[in-house]
């Protein structure tokens, strides 16, 4: 039986009044219109219409003659009324279009002050102080338009707030010019609020809010819950801001476009805008949780699949990252067969749907970064192709028995020809032939197979990608323009860039990867296959593949290993970036980024190399200059540590490595004066020293947990028996998180970070470092980290020393817990404190000797040794005399 209602659940209207504003403002232009009429019609017989400009004597004589004393001198009766009939009515017209405009905009929000219902004696803030949070957790909502590329976009607001108004009647002085002033309408949106207070745990806390729209008088309220004052105030924010995003402006772009005039879920909201502060903290662990969130709630959101896979990519998770690309390449309409047929169609076949972003911009504009995305994780064939040959996913054989298949039927056209004898398959049975053979390949495991048939299919993808920009262009991007290039001479309004359709792509970057970066690529991996073959004659040149769309012989005029490469690329980008009309950031990145790939070609000339280097850094600067008047600026840690592009530029000691170390200071000062640590795109290593840092971040955090808990007197026996059970499942996470094996399990990390929230929030909280961000900050010193041979080392002796230890710290914790569940039963209510201190100082100790042995103040046997001293519970008069680490618990 059909289900209609997850169908309908983007079909809720959303309960505020959609702002019809367009509407407003063409009823003013017909009102406007029938003014001019009725002067028209008034100014008949007046001698001022004989002038030269006889249309406007027209109007300006029917003016007069409406405000001229005398029936017989003036118009007549019926006119003037007419006259002011019209004018009532499109200063009427005038007044709503304005409303309805600032109903969209959206303009001013009167926030009023918060009243207070809570019972007498209810701990709270003042009144001021809970509407001034709630104030700045509206100001704080700002919008982050999705960007193809690792890069920050500058906060865009959203509201602007305004404080109340009241009009006082005893000062009819100061009141009668405010309500004058109100006349032309300045709010649109009023929100209001009543704090609440009940008995019920664990959301004891609450607030009443009411946002009403003074367009047409909608209105709409809700109650929420939290557990403080400050979770309330932070739901109560992300429901106002769900309720007004729909029906104002920032509802039309990206990633709420397909939102608009519909009801937004808090939930969804909050979740994507922690995830791009989480994002941009470089705690994207935590930030892949929430965009994960988002996406359940909105699966059919591209911009947010896009986003998620950005995310993968930047933790090295290209396998992730491109199951999440594949997976959403057909969110906008499209079925498999249809999308596999557009890439692989002939650029001379006329068929209708080459021309389907011709009739969908918008469509195109969806798609656009998550294609971009797919583009570049297929092209980066190297890293790509190594992940899948190790099976580095992290849902390891699951994801590529799932992704073969897809990427089977929507690629196999590369497998044509790659073959040990050359052939070309047979006509007849191309297809089935062709995907078995990728199927083959890629569960197969040959790293150049792999790289080679991903290599192809990027430069699919990007050709096509470029075909389909240059028609959706011819819709799509210039209105926007033409507004802003109004605004720059119109003298009423001050100059700024309009929020609307602009590229997230420039055409000069799809010039540079279609035409440069891609066919250079493919000529690598077409070398690198050649060479794996036992005949050194035997070299597979990229020209030797032709397919499809790509028809031109891509990377043929590329000379792969010779110096002769030099003077084409320059050529060649001029071309590109020629063709593209636009010398951008994007543009002169994917440049830079050209240059550095070609580095690969002839590591032992360091002549060749050295001159590259020059040509990429020149690049480098243009792009971190063009960007302070762009609308992004490139991440430090994505140019610095994680592009695969810029791999070459990285390697110690090195001239190339002596240029973009320099580079990298002019342009991203640092307080820091040694060289960058050895980086590149989030590898074993990496993951590995960040589980480093997070075990010494939570050593500190439960360390000052037992000793605060040392402090107190007496302790609720279930709150003793939460204590045992929360550490016991905290050892097991730092045992399953030191295990090499898990070292891209990047859920085990996010559950036991929101464990250590949840459970030791004051003093999780406390210390600025908890969590580390995957990047370590600006202000912490790479000098103080250990290699990453002896973090590995280091990890393995905590695993081993866990696995040894597990049994006792299971059966202490079980056994504890046991006792004090009896000890409940048979009356016993609160611990005393000596009990409370001596197992609190237990436990302290064990962490303390845990934060030592990582900073390598301590040893390993130290930890171990205080492992087996944890006190234990026990009831047993005899046993607690002669077992020192005995803790009796003794009825009341």
């Amino acid at each position: 039986m059909f289900n209609g209602r997850a169908e309908n659940e983007r079909s809720l209207t959303a309960p505020l009044p959609a702002p019809r504003f367009v509407a407003w403002w063409v009823w003013c232009a017909v009102g406007f219109a029938g003014l001019i009429a009725a002067l028209w019609w008034a100014g008949t017989g007046r001698t001022a219409w004989d002038t030269p400009l006889g249309f406007l004597g027209r109007i300006f004589g029917g003016l007069g003659a409406v405000f001229q004393p005398g029936a017989h001198k003036g118009a007549s009766i019926g006119a003037r009324l007419a006259f002011f009939l019209v004018l009532l009515l499109l200063l009427y017209l005038l007044w709503r279009a304005t409303r309805a405009w600032l109903a969209y905009k959206p303009g001013a929000v009167d926030v009023q002050q918060l009243e207070d219902a809570t019972p007498a004696g209810t701990a709270k803030p003042c009144d001021a102080d809970l509407t001034a949070r709630l104030r700045r957790r509206l100001s704080d909502s700002s919008m982050y338009p999705p960007a193809t590329l690792p890069a920050q976009a500058p906060a865009e607001s959203f509201l602007e707030l305004l404080g109340d108004v009241e009009i006082d009647p005893d000062k009819l002085g100061t009141a009668l010019p405010k309500l004058l002033g109100r006349l032309r309408p300045k709010l649109a949106y009023r929100v209001s609020g009543v704090l609440q207070f009940r008995e019920a745990e664990p959301d004891r806390y609450g607030m009443t809010v009411t946002v009403t729209a003074f367009l047409f008088g909608g209105s709409r309220a809700t109650t929420v819950w939290g557990s403080d004052w400050d979770d309330v105030v932070r739901k109560a924010g992300s429901w106002i801001i769900s309720t007004m995003l729909p029906v104002t402006r920032a509802g039309r772009l990206p990633p709420w476009r397909q939102w608009w005039g519909r009801e937004i879920k808090p939930e969804l909201y909050e979740a994507y805008q922690e995830a791009n502060e989480l994002c941009r903290e470089g705690r994207h662990h935590e930030a892949l949780e929430q965009y994960f969130s988002a996406v359940r709630l909105d699966p059919t959101n591209p911009y947010l699949r896009a986003e998620l896979a950005e995310t993968q990519e930047k933790m090295g998770l290209h396998i992730d990252a491109l199951d999440t690309c594949q997976r959403a390449l057909t969110l906008d309409g499209q079925n498999a067969r249809g999308y596999r047929k557009r890439l692989w169609q002939s650029r001379w076949n006329p068929h209708w749907r080459r021309l389907r972003y011709f009739r969908h911009p918008r469509l195109y504009r969806e798609l656009l970064g998550l294609r971009y995305r797919n583009s570049i994780i297929l092209g980066t064939s190297e890293e790509t192709a190594e992940q899948w040959c190790g099976r580095k996913g992290t849902n390891g054989e699951r994801t590529h028995e799932h992704l073969i298949p897809l990427l089977a039927d929507r690629y196999w056209p590369t497998a044509v020809s790659l073959d040990d004898a050359g052939t070309v398959l047979h006509r007849k049975d191309r297809k089935k032939e062709g995907r078995e053979w990728l199927t083959q390949t890629l569960e197969g495991g040959d790293k150049t197979e792999v790289r080679l048939v991903m290599q192809r299919a990027a430069i699919q993808e990007t050709t096509r990608l470029a075909a389909d920009d240059t028609w959706a262009r011819v819709w799509l991007y210039w209105p926007s323009r033409m507004s802003s290039l109004i605004r720059l001479f119109w003298p009423a309004a001050y100059y700024q860039s309009v929020r609307g359709a602009q590229p997230s792509v420039t055409r000069g970057a799809f010039q540079i990867n279609r035409r440069v970066w891609a066919p250079l690529r493919l000529a690598w991996a077409s070398t690198e296959y050649g060479r794996a073959w036992d005949d050194p004659q035997k070299i597979w040149e990229p020209q030797k593949w032709r397919r499809g769309y790509a028809w031109r012989r891509p990377g043929s005029w590329l000379c792969w290993g010779k110096w002769l490469v030099i003077p084409w690329l320059g050529w060649r980008l001029r071309v590109a970036a020629w063709l593209g009309s636009r010398r951008d950031w994007h543009t002169h990145y994917n440049s830079a980024c050209v240059y550095a790939v070609a580095m690969h070609a002839d590591g032992n000339d360091g002549t060749r190399q050295k001159k590259l280097a020059e040509r990429t850094v020149a690049h480098l600067e243009q792009s971190v200059q063009a960007t302070r008047r762009s609308f992004a600026t490139v991440e430090r840690s994505w140019m610095v540590e994680d592009d695969p592009d810029l791999k070459p530029l990285r390697k110690k000691d090195t001239p190339p490595n002596v240029l973009f170390n320099n580079f990298v200071r002019t342009a991203y000062p640092r307080a820091e004066a040694f060289e960058p640590s050895t980086p590149s795109s989030r590898s074993d290593e990496q993951l590995r020293e960040y589980d480093y840092r997070l075990l010494e971040e939570i050593a500190k955090v439960m360390q000052q947990v037992w000793n605060q808990r040392s402090e107190k007197h007496e302790v609720n026996v279930q709150c003793a028996t939460e204590w045992l059970r929360v550490e016991r499942k905290i050892w097991k996470s730092i045992r399953d998180i030191s295990a090499d094996e898990n070292k891209r399990k990047w859920q085990d990390r996010v559950t036991l970070i929101r464990y250590i929230q949840a459970n030791c929030q004051p003093m999780a909280s406390s210390l600025p470092e908890f969590p580390p961000p995957l990047v370590p900050g600006e202000t912490a010193s790479p000098n103080g980290l250990l290699s990453p041979s002896k973090i590995r080392r280091r990890l393995a002796a905590l695993q081993h020393a866990m696995e040894v230890t597990d049994t006792d710290i299971r059966s202490t914790s079980d056994e504890g817990q046991r006792i004090l569940r009896e000890a409940a039963v048979e009356g016993v209510a609160q611990l005393g404190p000596k009990t409370v201190r001596r197992l609190s100082t237990g436990y302290a100790a064990v962490w303390q000797t845990l934060d030592d042995w990582l900073e390598e103040e301590a040893r390993q046997w130290a930890f171990r040794q205080a492992l087996s001293d944890v006190p234990h519970l026990t009831r047993r008069g005899v046993t607690a005399l002669h077992d020192k680490k005995g803790l009796r618990i003794r009825p009341p």
